[in-house]
C-alpha cells in the first residue's frame, strides 16, 4: 500500500470519533449555555446532580454508537482491505508458478484476522472507557488530566458560578471553556504512565496496527510460499531521517528486523512509519537504484525558505500536518461559538482566523512543492460555513485612513508590538496626540512617530511640537530599547497631515 492509501484506511474510523468529540463538547456548550443564563445558581445546585446524571447517560450512548459504527467499519477494513492486500501478490505466484491459497481456505489468515479484531474491540473499549481532557494551568504549565465526567461536573459548576456572580460575562465564561476543550480535545489517558492521546489518534494508531501487522504476516507467508528471504522496503517522499537510509533498498528479514528496526516502536512498521516491506524472489528488479535514492535524497534534505526559516521535505511535512491539526481545532471552535451562539463578532473573528491559516497553509505548501491536504482538514465531519463572508469581514476590518504619502493607516484603540505584516496602525490618545506604529515584513513593530510630546516637554525636546520617533531595538525576540530621536525630512513627509 502507498503512504496515501494507508492515510485514507483510517479516515472513516478517525471521523466517527472526532464526531463522537464534537457532540460531547457541544453538550457542554448547551449546558452551560441553559443554565449559565437563565438559571439562578440555587436552582443549578438543586438540578445538577440530575443533569450530570442525564449527560452521563447520553454520553455512554453516543460512545455506545460510535463503538458500533467503528466495529462495522473495522470488518470492512478487515475483510475489503486485507482482501485486496493478499491478491496484490497474485502476479507474484504466476510468475513463481505457484498456487496461492484462497483467501476465505487460508485458516492461518483468518485466524490472525479474527484474533486482532478482537484485539482491536478490546482496545476500544479500553480508550473509550480512559476518555478526559488534558487541562493546562495558566500559572505554572503543567497539564493534568481531567476524566470526562469529572470535567463535565467541575466546568459546568464553574461556568454557572462565574456568570451568576457577575464575577464574568457569559461570552468570556464560553469563550474560555471552548477554548480549554479545543486546545486540548477528548484524549484518550493513560492513567499509570500519564501518557494522553487525542482519541482519534488512538484509535487511528490502534486500527493501523492491527491491519499492518496481519500485512507483515502476509508478507512473510507470500516470502515462504515463493522460496524467498529477501524483501524490498517501499520508498515515499518525506521520510524521517532515521528511517531514509534504509527505505527502497533490499534485506533479508533478520535485516529487516537489526537494521530497519521491524518489532520496534520507532522502526519499519512502528507508530507513524508507512513504509512497507514486499517479497523480493529471485529474479526480481528494484524499484529504484542506489543512485536514484541518493538523487532524491539529496532533492528532499535540500532546505526551502518560508518566512525567513528553512525546511527540509520532513520537516516541511511536519509544518503541514501541525497546520492541519491547528486549523481542524479551529473549526471546533466556530462550531462551539455557533452552537453557544456567542458575540457575532467572536465568531466572525474565529472564521477570520480560519482564514488566515487556510492561506498561510495554501502559500506554504507552494513554496514547499507540497500538495494540499484539505481532506485531512476537513474529516472531522463537521458541516456549516466557517469561512467569513464579504459582509462579515467589513463588519470587524478596522477603518483605514491615508498619510500624507498616500499610504493606509489602520486605526486602533490600543499598541501592540505585533501586528499585521508590512502596515502602520494609528492610535489618538485622550489628550488628542497621535502615534503612527510601524510594522516590518514580520508584523513586528520596528518605529513608533508621534505628534506630541506625551505631556513631558523635558524628555521630548523635538521639533515645533515635540514630535519624534522611537527606534525599537529587540534582542533574543525581547524589545530591549526605544531610543528617541528626531524624525527625518521623509519622515516628516509621510506624516505632514498629523505633524
Amino acid at each position: 500500500m502507498t503512504q496515501g492509501e494507508i492515510e485514507k484506511l483510517t479516515v472513516k474510523t478517525e471521523n466517527i470519533f472526532s464526531e463522537l468529540e464534537v457532540r460531547i463538547m457541544s453538550d457542554i456548550v448547551r449546558r452551560i449555555k441553559e443554565n449559565g443564563v437563565s438559571t439562578a445558581t440555587a436552582d443549578w445546585q438543586i438540578s445538577r446532580l440530575q443533569q450530570l446524571g442525564m449527560a452521563k447517560e447520553e454520553v455512554t450512548a453516543w460512545i455506545q454508537k460510535a463503538l458500533e459504527a467503528s466495529d462495522k467499519e473495522m470488518d470492512r477494513i478487515f475483510s475489503d482491505e486485507t482482501y485486496k492486500e493478499y491478491y496484490g501478490h497474485a502476479r507474484a505466484y504466476r510468475i513463481a508458478d505457484f498456487q496461492q491459497i484462497p483467501f476465505d481456505q487460508n485458516t492461518f489468515l483468518q485466524s490472525l484476522i479474527e484474533t486482532t479484531k478482537q484485539q482491536l474491540m478490546s482496545e476500544y473499549q479500553n480508550i473509550t472507557g480512559s476518555m478526559g481532557f488534558a487541562i493546562k494551568n495558566p500559572a505554572t504549565g503543567k497539564i493534568r488530566s481531567s476524566p470526562l465526567l469529572d470535567y463535565y461536573r467541575s466546568t459546568l459548576d464553574n461556568a454557572v458560578m462565574d456568570i451568576q456572580s457577575g464575577a464574568f460575562d457569559y461570552n468570556t465564561v464560553l469563550n474560555r471553556t471552548i477554548t480549554e476543550m479545543t486546545r486540548s480535545g477528548i484524549r484518550y489517558i493513560e492513567y499509570d504512565s500519564g501518557h494522553r492521546d487525542r482519541v482519534n489518534v488512538a484509535v487511528r494508531r490502534a486500527v493501523l496496527t492491527g491491519f499492518r501487522q496481519v500485512q507483515g504476516k502476509i508478507n512473510e507467508q507470500v516470502a515462504a510460499d515463493l522460496n524467498t528471504d529477501q524483501y524490498e522496503v517501499s520508498y515515499h517522499v518525506g521520510a524521517r531521517p532515521t528511517h531514509q537510509p534504509w527505505q527502497g533498498r533490499v534485506w533479508t528479514m533478520q535485516q529487516l528486523i537489526t537494521v530497519c528496526g521491524l518489532g520496534e516502536i520507532t522502526g519499519l512498521k512502528g507508530i507513524n512509519c508507512y513504509h512497507d516491506y514486499k517479497p523480493f524472489p529471485p529474479g526480481s528488479v528494484r524499484t529504484y537504484t542506489d543512485e536514484q535514492l541518493a538523487q532524491m535524497l539529496q532533492e528532499e534534505n535540500t532546505p526551502k525558505e518560508y518566512n525567513g526559516k528553512r525546511y527540509t521535505t520532513y520537516e516541511a511535512l511536519q509544518q503541514q500536518r501541525k497546520m492541519e491539526r491547528n486549523m481542524r481545532t479551529q473549526r471546533q471552535k466556530i462550531k462551539l461559538l455557533q452552537e453557544g451562539d456567542a458575540d457575532p463578532d467572536d465568531i466572525i473573528l474565529a472564521k477570520a482566523k480560519y482564514q488566515g491559516q487556510m492561506q498561510t497553509y495554501k502559500d506554504f505548501s507552494e513554496k514547499m512543492k507540497l500538495p494540499e491536504q484539505k481532506a485531512r482538514i476537513m474529516q472531522d465531519g463537521l458541516r456549516g460555513r466557517f469561512m467569513p463572508t464579504k459582509a462579515e469581514l467589513e463588519k470587524i476590518t478596522p477603518p483605514t485612513l491615508k498619510n500624507a504619502a498616500g499610504q493606509d493607516i489602520i486605526k486602533v484603540k490600543r499598541t501592540t508590538l505585533t501586528g499585521t505584516p508590512n502596515s502602520i496602525t494609528q492610535l489618538t490618545s485622550k489628550k488628542g496626540g497621535i502615534e503612527r506604529n510601524y510594522y516590518d515584513e514580520n508584523g513586528r513593530q520596528y518605529k513608533q512617530i508621534s505628534n506630541y510630546n506625551h505631556g513631558n516637554a523635558k524628555m521630548h525636546p523635538y521639533g515645533k511640537n515635540g514630535e519624534h520617533a522611537h527606534d525599537y531595538v529587540y534582542e533574543d525576540g525581547k524589545l530591549i530599547d526605544r531610543p528617541t530621536r528626531e524624525l527625518t525630512e521623509n519622515e516628516r513627509m509621510e506624516n505632514e497631515d498629523i505633524l
